[in-house]
Formats: structure tokens, sequence, C-alpha cells
């Protein structure tokens, strides 16, 4: 909404709305898990926007019911962004904003690929938490912004989007790069000493003998949003810390 120029429009967010900086001081509805539906309707808004999520699902429901407008998009994919981005432009009277913005987006991941291209792919494992251990599948957002930045998710394919997985397949993933988002408002240089001890118990994992774990910014890797290239940018100091081009 801030990227479409909608900053004085926005009546009201979630808690969990930090960026960009001036959000934080809009009034806020509940959290993004848990939303509350008197907080939103004393606002009085006329259009209301959710996420295809079940803890979204049956607020947009009851609202409907009572009359309010409201618009739920899904952002699974980096495809899904740039839909649901055309889809409340459409629907906040922002369409050639939204156009605009998608093509900016394209643009910057086209440079990317130009950046990455003739490159090795290095396989990465993308760490979701480590007790117990779950990573990125390749059914997921994580899985694009991986690929968009040069590398290859060590993963294979898995029933679940963020499967758990054991040691053994760690060391027969032969991950090169592990990438943890940091915890929210830490210290992300501890953070990464904790992930250099926490790896240490697998010393045949190229990525652990090289010493190729990262603990980056996870506001930005976290969610999909006009940011995307941002996320990108960090993904790919990781694969390519001492290259000057990237």
């Amino acid at each position: 909404l801030y990227a479409l120029d909608l900053a004085e429009s926005v009546a009201a967010v979630t808690s969990d709305s930090d960026y960009p900086p001036p959000a934080t001081a809009k009034p806020n509805v509940g959290s993004f898990w848990l939303p509350n539906a008197e907080a939103v309707i004393a606002h009085r808004p006329d259009l209301v926007l959710t996420l295809e999520i079940p803890q979204h699902r049956a607020l947009a429901t009851r609202l409907r019911r009572m009359g309010y407008r409201c618009l739920s998009v899904s952002i699974w994919t980096v495809d899904d962004l740039f839909g649901a981005i055309e889809t409340i432009g459409r629907a906040a009277g922002r369409q050639p904003e939204a156009q605009s913005l998608v093509l900016r987006i394209r643009q910057d991941i086209e440079q990317w690929g130009h950046v990455r291209a003739g490159r090795d792919r290095p396989r990465v494992l993308w760490v979701v938490q480590r007790e117990p251990l779950r990573v990125a599948g390749q059914n997921t957002f994580i899985n694009d912004l991986i690929e968009l930045a040069g590398g290859q998710n060590a993963i294979g394919p898995t029933l679940h989007k963020y499967p758990p997985i054991g040691a053994e397949q760690v060391i027969g993933a032969d991950v090169e790069i592990i990438i943890e988002p940091g915890m929210m408002g830490g210290n992300l240089a501890e953070q990464r000493r904790q992930a250099l001890t926490y790896w240490g118990r697998l010393p045949s994992v190229p990525a652990v003998a090289a010493g190729r774990i990262y603990v980056i910014e996870a506001d930005t890797v976290s969610r999909l949003s006009p940011r995307l290239c941002r996320g990108i940018e960090l993904i790919a100091g990781c694969l390519w810390p001492d290259d000057s081009g990237v």
C-alpha cells in the first residue's frame, strides 16, 4: 500500500506491520495472526485487505456478512506477489502505479539474471528453525528467492513446504551454503556465532567445513513484498561474499 502511494489512505494495520517505519504509527487492529474484528470495524474501512490464510479467512467472512468490502489475496510465490500488487492496485484505484511497480521489480530481477549468468549454482540449505530442524522446500517463495539470487535449493522435492529433516539428510544433500534468517531485533553477529557452534557438529558438510554459514536480516527475506530485490541481494551476498559485482 505504501509502495502504491496510499500511505494517507491506510486507516489501520496489524501490530506486526513495521515497514516502512511510518506504518508503526498507524492504529493497530491486533496481530497479523490474530486480527481483531471489532478493532477493524471501529475504523470504518472502505476496503479490508487480508491474505488467503485460515486466520484471515475467518475475519473476512465475518466482515463480508456485515457488509464490509474485503479483498483477499494469495501471496505464496513471487508470481503471486505480482498478481497481488496488480489486484490491490485495481481495487484501490492505483492500477497505473501497480503496473509500474511490477515492471520495476521485474526489471530489477532481470538485472540479477545478468549478474548470475554463467555462474555455478551453489547448493543452499535454508533453515527455518533448528530444534527440531526444519528447512524451506522447493515449493516455497524462499526457493524462488534462492534461485533468483543464483543458487539452488539443496533439498529435493518434499511432501511439505517446510519439511523437518535429520542430520543424515543434511549430510546427504551436499550443502555448500547454510542460510538462517535472524531473530527479529537480535544481534546478527551473535546469532551467527551460535549458528557456527550448532552446525559444528556436522563437520563433513561442505558448508560447515568452509564456514559458509550465514545469518541474515529476517524481515526482508521472510516477507514477500516490493522489497523483493533487497532480499535477493542479501542472499546473493551469501553466495558470493567476495564478489564486488554482486
